[in-house]
């Protein structure tokens, strides 16, 4: 727990990996959080659907692997284990804990709660998903991506996760040539998802996922599901496409929130089990 908990602890950004109850692998990107001691993520609820598969996991790995979130020369790091799973539905426990290091990695939070005022305005955005590593199975090392238009991560495996990094060669419709960057691709046949993401850095306004779902075949990844592009520049946001970005997110987090309130009376509650 100690390296992971150095590593996250100076990361700007992280990723979770798992595999869910029907064998589908998956990620997300996250803005890495410590609770005391204890690496975690505070996701709002517009993402509460992710975690209902991710909650479903017998183990979560929490990876550091942008180069932009290492140190030079150090490699990426991924420690899987399982994870605890709070309904933050009053927001206290982000507000009085994770808030401070949201706003100090996140910019974007700091234009909607960085002040009273503004969480009484915007009091959506306080109620949060918190997934907190509870344990550690298992930790590997792997190559680090300092290339977000090239370099991604391959999650694959059909019951527990494993995690590659990979680069990106030539892609089609319906297929992407990958090259291992660490260890040896596995075995054709397999499912998983090449998984990646980008943002602007100096404010993170933008900060766009990318995720291609499919199977290895022959040394490439056949395509059955893919979102977002890879190396797409994301240029910034206009007035207009601020207030309807947030105009989104206010109502997807809104109505997730009213319906975890129709089974619990507020406040937090942990709402998954650590096996």
């Amino acid at each position: 727990m100690r390296q992971i908990r150095s590593v996250w602890r100076k990361a700007v950004t992280g990723e979770l990996c798992w595999v869910d109850s029907a064998g589908r692998p998956n990620g997300i990107a996250v803005t890495p959080l410590l609770r005391g001691e204890v690496p975690c993520v505070a996701l709002p609820y517009s993402h509460r659907a992710t975690v209902r598969l991710l909650a479903e996991a017998t183990e979560v790995g929490f990876a550091v692997t942008d180069g932009r979130s290492l140190r030079t020369g150090q490699g990426g790091l991924v420690v899987f284990g399982p994870v605890r799973v709070i309904d933050d539905l009053s927001g206290s426990l982000f507000g009085e804990q994770l808030l401070e290091q949201e706003l100090r990695k996140y910019p974007p939070s700091r234009a909607l709660v960085d002040s009273l005022l503004l969480r009484r305005e915007n009091w959506w955005w306080m109620p949060r998903v918190v997934v907190e590593l509870s344990g550690v199975n298992r930790a590997v090392e792997s190559a680090r991506r300092d290339d977000p238009a090239r370099n991604a991560l391959l999650i694959h495996g059909s019951e527990t996760a494993a995690v590659s990094t990979v680069a990106l060669g030539e892609r089609s419709s319906g297929r992407m040539e990958i090259t291992s960057l660490d260890d040896a691709l596995p075995l054709d046949g397999g499912t998983g998802m090449v998984f990646g993401y980008d943002y602007t850095s100096t404010d993170l306004e933008r900060w766009e996922s990318w995720r291609f779902s499919g199977s290895l075949r022959r040394g490439g990844f056949e395509i059955s599901h893919g979102e977002g592009t890879p190396g797409e520049k994301s240029r910034p946001l206009g007035l207009l496409e601020r207030i309807r970005r947030r105009h989104r997110i206010a109502k997807a987090c809104r109505g997730e929130i009213t319906v975890a309130e129709r089974h619990t009376n507020g406040g937090s509650r942990e709402v998954s089990w650590t096996p």
